[in-house]
């Protein structure tokens, strides 16, 4: 198969199957023995799979092969989200500012189209992903044909007209071929490296030359060279998981909690799906649009999710321009000349013509060349440029296609060790025997301890402490080193990455891997690895408090083993961390004068505030009051500043510190003052209502007045359900990113039993009855369970089932 690549828009078409047909699903003698799908009666079948929906549009697609079965995924994947999927083909493909403009930003950035399209045309330029296409195996290639097979077949079939009204006959809808899947999983793998260096990318220019848009100083936070823009990009793409073993379960089996923190909008969302292919994998979960794999669920055997690591992927490196052009470097004592590209995207303009535009980059042989201004500038003496391992991880399908089937846990471990194809995510996953494993296993640059300490530029040693790393390019010894074993060059081998195997528990919430579990600290790796000894997040620290009492029977509760149910309580708890760790002191403020300054200068009576923190109960419950509203905007403007905690941090008590608040020291007790009285303006201009409770407030609305409400809160707050949500007008806030498929997983004698819900439902589509179903679950923590046997399939009472398929090409 020739994988188009010199026009990448042309349509592979082939002929079409003839319209979708109705078919029940043969029975079975056995419940557990999943049904072959029915043999095709005509030969000449390219692709068949069966599609069986549940209760809130959970589709179970079972095929014969790998091809077949991304055919029925993709089929599936449409019919809830083809706009959502149409869109992000756009978005990768770097055609935004063709159809939308080139100053709009899509749904989920803050980025103008300009800037995302030239983004997406340098990474994904056409010999970046033809080479990405050949390193794929034949099984994954086929899988990428039957998806974009699979998805053209939707949009012939169902017409354009007849397309949700987001997309309905959109120009920018169009049939797609395996190099747009190809530029789409780069986009998913580059997500936590040059994914959040596009401004810094595509507004490097020389000294002299205008960059292609105005160059800002960026806020502290905003710069991916900042440790705390990188916490901030963990709380809207975080998430929570525990493993439990067999020591701390109540029936001696595996038991899984995961609650990923993902996006509510865009491609990021997660969508429920089951996938057969008889005597090769049963898998159940969640994948991100256009992934034709399970990315988090469970098999008949074993259960796993994922959290975002706290792993670099990529290095920065400084590179000494010849002094007589800053468009050539020094390496190893030679001039260099960087790499020309000019790239070109359709704009249109206010008139609506839609013109080209050019413009050119440079790049080093490490990677595109970056410009952040005030710290990584191009000047006359240097310049630096990112090297983006995930931008050679062409092994994300393979990785999960290999979780999905394993037959054990062992099996499991040894895929990800084989492949290391997962691009930016740790592992946490228990089987049915008990045992309970943690991996941190990703694509990092193989910067050794040694490495780091004789080519990080003293200027960036303190960066570098916190994982993010700036090399000396001036020379080979500094380059990201080799290790045979890896199955890709400048990459740790996933033997060398953390893991921990525990018949108690592990358990991550974006931290690094060194606390998994306190009482086996994973120390000792290099710091672009994992870091050691350093201040943990609210979240990690309020889940391994919780475990511990837990299995010391201090925690109130009967016995000392878990339940699912009380597995389901931690993660719904909606406790808030960091108030239980100040409250009491800010309180103790309050007892006093009731008048402070805002840090604008105006003066604000505390009466109010105080009183409603009083009464809270420092959770974020529907039936919470809004003592949250003042908490959050108190702590977000307390929580760096120097000296706060009455007990700092530290190292062998890495659970019980920081706590409480030093305010006998007048500096900080002024400073909580001003931060409360700065949280009660913030409140106050919300427009919300003394007596409203949090679920008044935090909502998700659906059509034009639906507003479902939604418990939890920032996570930088401590809060284990994390939820993120921006002012949207009458005092609401709305939800836009947070805790998305949440599971939890056991075994018995009769297999894995799993409860689940996608906070944000199925369907993009309004006009779908599974546009906000679970939500509504959510709402009311009130888990689904999940039907996996080819018995609990057909009892389901929203059973029914159709085949999908498309003949082969008919050659002359």
């Amino acid at each position: 198969m020739t994988i188009p690549f010199k026009n990448s828009h042309a349509p592979r078409l082939l002929v079409l199957a003839g319209a979708v047909a109705l078919a029940m699903s043969a029975g079975c003698n056995n419940e557990d023995k999943k049904d072959e799908p029915k043999k095709p009666n005509d030969p000449a079948l390219k692709y068949q799979a069966e599609i069986s929906r549940t209760s809130f549009g959970v589709p179970h697609i079972k095929a014969n092969d790998e091809g077949s079965l991304a055919y029925g995924v993709a089929t599936a994947y449409a019919q809830d989200n083809v706009c959502l999927m149409a869109d992000e083909f756009t978005t990768v493909s770097g055609e935004r500012s063709k159809h939308f403009g080139p100053t709009a930003t899509r749904q989920t950035s803050d980025l103008p189209n300009l800037q995302t399209d030239f983004f997406y045309r340098i990474i994904n330029n056409d010999d970046a992903v033809k080479a990405a296409w050949e390193a794929h195996s034949a099984p994954m290639k086929a899988m990428i044909e039957g998806y974009v097979a699979g998805y053209n077949d939707y949009l012939d079939k169902t017409g354009m007209n007849n397309l949700p009204d987001a997309c309905r006959n959109g120009a920018w809808v169009r049939k797609v071929n395996e190099a747009d899947m190809v530029k789409l999983l780069r986009r998913y793998a580059a997500e936590a490296s040059s994914g959040q260096f596009i401004p810094a990318i595509v507004g490097a220019a020389p000294p002299g030359q205008a960059a292609l848009m105005p160059a800002v100083p960026p806020k502290a936070g905003m710069n991916p060279m900042d440790p705390d823009y990188w916490t901030a990009m963990r709380e809207r793409t975080g998430s929570n998981a525990v493993a439990l073993g067999k020591d701390a379960t109540d029936n001696g089996q595996g038991m899984l909690l995961g609650t990923p923190h993902f996006p509510w909008r865009g491609a990021l969302r997660f969508y429920q799906l089951h996938l057969t292919i008889p005597g090769k994998l049963d898998a159940m979960g969640a994948a991100l649009g256009g992934m034709p794999m399970v990315n988090i669920g469970f098999n008949q055997n074993l259960a796993w999710s994922h959290t975002v690591n706290n792993s670099a992927h990529f290095t920065v490196h400084a590179l000494p321009l010849d002094p007589t052009d800053p468009t050539r470097y020094l390496f190893d004592g030679k001039p260099q000349s960087m790499e020309r590209k000019t790239v070109s995207i359709d704009v249109k303009g206010p008139d609506g013509v839609v013109r080209p535009q050019s413009r050119t980059f440079y790049s080093s042989q490490f990677g595109p060349m970056v410009v952040i201004p005030g710290q990584l500038d191009w000047t006359g003496g240097m310049a630096y440029a990112i090297n983006d391992a995930n931008l050679g991880n062409h092994r994300m399908l393979e990785q999960w296609y290999g979780m999905n089937s394993a037959r054990s846990l062992d099996e499991f471990k040894a895929s990800i060790d084989r492949t290391v194809g997962l691009p930016w995510v740790n592992t946490l996953a228990v089987d049915k025997e008990g045992s309970a494993l943690f991996m941190d296993v990703t694509v990092v640059p193989h910067v050794t301890s040694a490495k780091q300490n004789a080519c990080v530029p003293a200027p960036f040693k303190p960066l570098a402490a916190r994982g993010l790393f700036v090399l000396s390019g001036a020379t080979s010894a500094c380059a990201p080193g080799t290790d045979s074993t890896a199955p890709q060059s400048g990459i740790f081998a996933g033997a060398s990455l953390p893991r921990l195997t525990r018949s108690d528990y592990v358990q991550n919430s974006n931290d690094s891997a060194w606390l998994s579990n306190p009482h086996a600290p994973l120390a000792g790796f290099p710091d672009i690895v994992s870091v050691d000894n350093v201040e943990q997040f609210g979240r990690t620290r309020l889940g391994i408090s919780q475990l511990e009492k837990r299995l010391a029977g201090t925690d109130g509760l009967a016995g000392r083993r878990m339940t699912v149910a009380q597995l389901q309580g931690l993660a719904l708890s909606n406790r808030v961390y960091y108030a239980e760790q100040i409250m009491d002191d800010v309180l103790t403020l309050c007892r006093g004068d009731r008048n402070a300054q805002a840090a604008d200068g105006t003066s604000v009576d505390l009466t109010s505030a105080c009183a409603r923190l009083n009464q809270w109960d420092r959770t974020v419950n529907l039936d919470s009051n809004i003592g949250y509203l003042y908490f959050t905007g108190l702590w977000e403007r307390i929580v760096r500043v120097p000296g706060v905690w009455a007990v700092p941090f530290n190292p062998a008590d890495p659970v019980n510190t920081p706590r409480g608040l030093n305010i006998d020291n007048v500096f900080t007790a002024n400073t909580v003052r001003q931060a409360l009285a700065s949280s009660a303006l913030d409140v106050a201009r919300m427009g919300v209502s003394q007596d409203a409770r949090w679920g008044d407030v935090q909502v998700s609305t659906r059509g034009t007045t639906r507003q479902i409400p939604i418990h939890g809160g920032k996570g930088t707050d401590g809060v284990y359900n994390a939820i993120g949500s921006v002012p949207d007008g009458d005092g609401k806030l709305e939800v836009i990113y947070g805790t998305s498929y949440i599971q939890t997983v056991s075994f018995d004698k009769n297999g894995p039993q799993a409860q689940a819900m996608l906070a944000y439902s199925q369907s993009t589509d309004p006009a779908s009855k599974h546009y906000a179903d679970q939500t509504e679950r959510f709402s009311r923590k009130e888990w689904i369970t999940q039907p996996y046997t080819e018995a609990q399939i057909k009892a389901d009472p929203a059973f029914s089932t159709m085949t999908v398929s498309r003949k082969a090409e008919v050659k002359p």
